[in-house]
């Protein structure tokens, strides 16, 4: 209740100022500056706010970290959707990986293994080229804060092929308004990929369920398979089973 009480104040003082002070906090709340940080490490991770030196502000719905802050949090969470992601690929499959922190973890499960994988992320390219598995990037703009290639070029190459697996990353999953994205780029290219495989599968860990950004990418209701850590809340769930979504969680 102690941690709650907290919470609630640091939150509070956020939304009415638009960023709070560690020191501040911790002289009145009367506890050490070291606690504050955590409580704020703790609600940075769940998407309620974004730490600066100092402190923290408000999180910005419209944009998304850089891919080397986002690939510090969770990452035992995202590894593990990973492994669990491995068991639907099979040897001589051709998949698409979008960008992303969760799905570079999964990429980075496939070194060695004999598949055709096509990919608008830098990093997930380089991490695969030279084995055994042949690598297509696709064409687009550099978007320079997570090494992906976006744009109508990118979308338009998309659609020339089908995939037996696409495999893509999401920024936020909300009870109201579904999976989320922050980027127009982003969202287009992971809807055309759903139409364009035999199998769409959003790699998510747990901590992005209750999370919003700023733009609708599915319902989710949507024919859509999803990876992650551990069960979704219950309100979710409930979703997914009326709409017979293919989860697999640990």
């Amino acid at each position: 209740m102690l941690t709650d009480h907290r919470h609630q104040e640091i939150l509070a003082r956020l939304h009415g100022a638009g960023r709070v002070g560690v020191a501040d906090v911790a002289a009145y709340l009367r506890v050490s500056e070291e606690t504050i940080r955590r409580d704020l490490k703790l609600l940075e991770e769940r998407g309620l706010l974004r730490r600066i030196h100092g402190g923290a502000v408000s999180p910005r719905l419209d944009q998304e970290r850089p891919l080397l802050e986002r690939g510090k949090i969770n990452p035992r969470e995202k590894a593990r959707v990973g492994a669990l992601a491995l068991g639907l690929v099979r040897d001589g499959m051709s998949i698409f990986i979008d960008t992303g922190t969760t799905t570079l973890a999964f990429a980075r499960r496939l070194l060695g293994r004999n598949l055709t994988v096509t990919t608008n992320s830098i990093d997930v390219a380089l991490h695969l080229g030279g084995g055994p598995t042949r690598v297509n990037l696709t064409p687009g703009t550099l978007r320079a804060n997570d090494n992906a290639l976006v744009g109508y070029e990118t979308v338009a190459y998309a659609r020339r092929y089908f995939f037996d697996v696409a495999f893509m990353g999401i920024a936020a999953c909300d009870i109201d308004h579904g999976w989320m994205d922050y980027e127009e780029h982003e969202s287009v290219l992971r809807r055309t990929l759903r139409d364009q495989a035999r199998r769409a599968v959003l790699l998510a860990d747990s901590r992005k369920f209750g999370r919003q950004a700023n733009l609708h990418t599915f319902a989710l209701g949507d024919r859509l398979g999803v990876v992650t850590d551990k069960p979704p809340p219950k309100p979710f769930l409930d979703i997914f089973a009326k709409h017979e979504i293919d989860l697999i969680c640990s």
